[in-house]
């Protein structure tokens, strides 16, 4: 059953708002809005329609609807939905002005309660799809994970916070570095708010500061080049950050756990005035981590919501990070992936004098103005300061009695990366005869300085050996002085066309095509201890252009049910350039697809999907600046994945892949050696559960209960095959009790105490997962 719960407003605008003749507009107005669920999740697919009129529309995948040119008048606004009963509200229509709604839609009771009126909110963070179109209706496949899930989880970092999906296997190396394999692949690109994140794309991987000022994480499955650029097969993660609110809101929490956690939160929003909004936030957490490979991250978000006229609206934001990680070099294995009799799996060998440390400042600014009911345009123009700074040992290696280990391989590097984008794109909503289009045109521009400082290592400690039981970390000083930086300066233009088509009820097409310049320009220099240049080194361009598409069709049975299939591409530019200034072709690939969608209401759904990859043109990245051709791989599967609230209370996240990633001969003479393996860190059988049920008509209403799993198949650590992380299972909990506006709750994680490995780095140093581990969390909310 469906109730208003929340807030509506009317704002009263001078301006004449999508006018399709003056004439109509003198004697009409608009109403336009957002409807959400209790907790704040926009709900699409919701239908609102003015009784007794021909007015009517279906919220978007962003919960949003307009009606335009309205006759001025009272009227009764309807809102319903698959799955709820139909609410009602009166609502009045004046000439030339606007009403602006924002509705809450809760499963509880189906009394109308009261409806006040507050200040008009409208969205500045687009969904990573960029087209208002229910997910339903694309021939896509896609998953989020709510701030409600999160929380229920007691997630603070982004690996964490994937294990919510399907398809992903996260991986943490190094103490703070994060990258991810989607569909057996570990080409992807990293989204905020819909800005790429490159420090990924040129290193694979890169720290990312605590969730606290995230609302909710979306993953696009499969190639996204055609909205987003090149580099992403595996697909997209965008992280979506907390937007102001209209209506005044404020949270405040703090946690501790094992190893010594601790967490804060704090929170706020509201309106400065009836055309400026805010929201602000910070997060500090800090643990001494499992193996005393602990991390301190602390960040602050500042968002600014103006709408100056009916048409126009500015969105600003400004995020800080300063980060500490203590490195970690995992433990080394023999052959095969035994652990060496004698050797503790919860023992850190590096020195304690290592460490990993992150800085960034970033600035996104978004400009919309709204022509018409179906004309807009939009410019996002971002730029972000990040600094990488990380000193460790890399690489341990056994004595032949096998009772210590050499630190080799000490590593100095400092990544300054600076990249400048901007992204224009104009949006059209047409209609040909009966077929409904919503088109979208978009020029994208990024300019990248990166400059990669590295050294010389010295010191008494240098290449010391430590004992593998009971070691003494500290054995002499290790220092560095830096000899020199690599530049990456790259330009990218990229122009883009997609067409979202709606034939009939039952039928949807999207096609996409985009065009993009790629050049780079690489070189080092060499420079002093104080970083003054000494000598400049040549310069090498590596220029690409590629040409991108992407066409899916939707068939829709019943409204409920779809069945989709799309073919889509990809391409990845080569930045490598090997010490004897060989350069090496862009990656590309392509994946196929097929899948079916069936929503119960708009409470729960379940997705299926099938899939073949291909990636061509792979060089893999060998110690010592060595670069090695490995080729063609693909990868084939499925994937099966339940969301939703199937009944009151009860909160559902579930999934299970299968993936076949496997290296392809060569298509010449030459011997692929590693031709038929599997790839790397890409296993054949993933499973998520998370499932949380909250009391409702009891006296313990307000007490829920949190049960979840992960399952990770065997994984290969290296392309050759020759060690395998073992396949494990971990179990997870949660108690908590909500009384009034605050909330208590307790994790525990890795209930069963699983002794597992998680991850991996060259070849055969593995990490270990953490051992059972509690957070208590106390939350205060106004």
């Amino acid at each position: 059953m469906c109730t208003i719960i929340g807030v509506l407003q009317m704002v009263v605008t001078d301006d004449q708002l999508y006018a399709q003749s003056q004439t109509t507009a003198a004697h009409s107005g608009s109403l336009r809005g957002q409807i959400t669920s209790e907790t704040g999740e926009p709900l699409a697919g919701i239908t609102v329609r003015l009784n007794e009129t021909g007015y009517g529309a279906v919220t978007d995948a962003d919960g949003r609807f307009q009606l335009s040119t309205i006759p001025a008048g009272n009227y009764i606004l309807a809102v319903s939905g698959v799955g709820y009963h139909v609410a009602e509200q009166r609502v009045a229509i004046s000439n030339r002005k606007t009403t602006e709604l924002s509705l809450q839609l809760s499963s509880r009771t189906g009394q109308l309660s009261e409806i006040t009126i507050t200040s008009a909110q409208k969205s500045a963070v687009i969904s990573v799809n960029k087209i208002a179109v229910p997910i339903r209706d694309l021939p896509l496949t896609t998953t989020t994970i709510s701030a409600r899930t999160l929380e229920q989880r007691g997630t603070d970092d982004l690996g964490e916070a994937m294990k919510n999906t399907a398809g992903v296997r996260a991986n943490n190396t190094y103490g703070g570095f994060q990258h991810f394999t989607i569909r057996g692949f570990n080409n992807f690109v990293l989204l905020v708010d819909g800005v790429r994140d490159e420090r990924h794309n040129i290193s694979t991987s890169a720290p990312s500061t605590n969730l606290a000022n995230i609302e909710r994480i979306e993953v696009l499955k499969g190639p996204a080049s055609v909205l987003y650029g090149h580099s992403a097969l595996g697909g997209i993660i965008n992280l979506v950050r907390k937007r102001p609110t209209s209506e005044q809101k404020a949270d405040f929490s703090a946690s501790y756990g094992s190893f010594n956690t601790r967490r804060m939160r704090v929170g706020a929003g509201g309106a400065l005035s009836k055309k400026l909004l805010y929201r602000v936030d910070a997060g500090l957490s800090a643990t001494d981590g499992y193996r005393q490979s602990g991390m301190n991250t602390n960040n602050a978000y500042l968002a600014l919501d103006y709408t100056p006229t009916a048409h126009d609206n500015f969105y600003l934001t400004l995020g800080a990070n300063h980060d500490k990680y203590a490195t970690d070099a995992g433990i080394p294995m023999l052959e095969g992936g035994k652990l060496t009799p004698g050797m503790n799996m919860d023992t850190r060998y590096n020195d304690p004098a290592d460490f990993l440390k992150n800085t960034q400042y970033n600035v996104q600014l978004r400009y919309t103005h709204q022509f018409s009911h179906s004309l807009l345009l939009s410019n996002q123009l971002s730029y972000s300061d990040d600094n990488i700074n990380y000193f460790s040992t890399e690489e341990l290696t056994f004595n032949k009695t096998l009772d210590s280990l050499k630190r080799t391989s000490p590593l100095y590097f400092n990544h300054l990366t600076k990249p400048l984008q901007n992204q224009l794109e104009l949006t059209y909503n047409t209609q040909t005869g009966k077929i409904e289009q919503k088109v979208l045109v978009g020029y994208s521009f990024s300019y990248l300085d990166r400059k990669t400082y590295s050294a010389n290592i010295f010191g008494a400690g240098l290449h010391t050996q430590v004992a593998v039981q009971n070691p003494v970390l500290n054995q002499g000083n290790v220092d560095y002085y830096t000899t020199q930086y690599k530049a990456t300066e790259e330009t990218v233009h990229g122009f883009y066309l997609q067409d979202w088509l709606k034939f009939s009820n039952k039928l949807k097409g999207l096609i996409g095509l985009r065009y993009d310049i790629f050049k780079g320009t690489y070189y080092t220099n060499k420079v002093d201890a104080n970083r003054d240049i000494t000598d400049r080194g040549a310069k090498t361009d590596i220029p690409a252009s590629a040409l991108t598409y992407r066409a899916g069709l939707v068939y829709q049975p019943t409204k409920a049910w779809s069945v989709y299939g799309s073919y889509s591409t990809y391409f990845k530019p080569s930045r490598r350039v090997a010490p004897n200034g060989e350069t090496f072709d862009p990656e590309d690939g392509y994946q196929g697809e097929a899948g079916t969608r069936l929503e119960f209401g708009h409470s729960w759904a379940v997705n299926g999907s099938v899939y073949y990859m291909r990636k061509n043109n792979q060089v893999e990245s060998l110690p010592g600046g060595v670069y090695k051709r490995i080729g063609s791989a693909d990868s084939r599967g499925y994937e099966l994945e339940l969301q939703g609230s199937p009944l009151a209370g009860l909160d559902v996240n579930a999934g299970y892949t299968f993936t076949n990633a496997a290296y392809r001969p060569f298509a010449g003479k030459e011997i692929n050696t590693v031709a038929g393996k599997t790839v790397a860190l890409a296993p054949k059988h993933m499973a998520n559960l998370w499932a949380n049920y909250q009391l409702q008509r009891s006296v313990l209403r307000g007490l829920s209960i949190g049960m979840g799993l992960n399952y990770m198949g065997d994984s290969y650590a290296n392309s050759a095959n020759t060690y395998i992380l073992p396949a494990y299972t971990v179990i997870d909990a949660a108690l908590g009790y909500q009384i009034g506006k605050i909330g208590l709750r307790l994790n525990v994680n890795n209930l069963a105490n699983e002794r597992y490995f998680a991850n991996v780095i060259i070849t055969n140093q593995f990490y270990p997962g953490a051992t059972r581990n509690y957070l208590l969390t106390l939350k205060y909310s106004l």
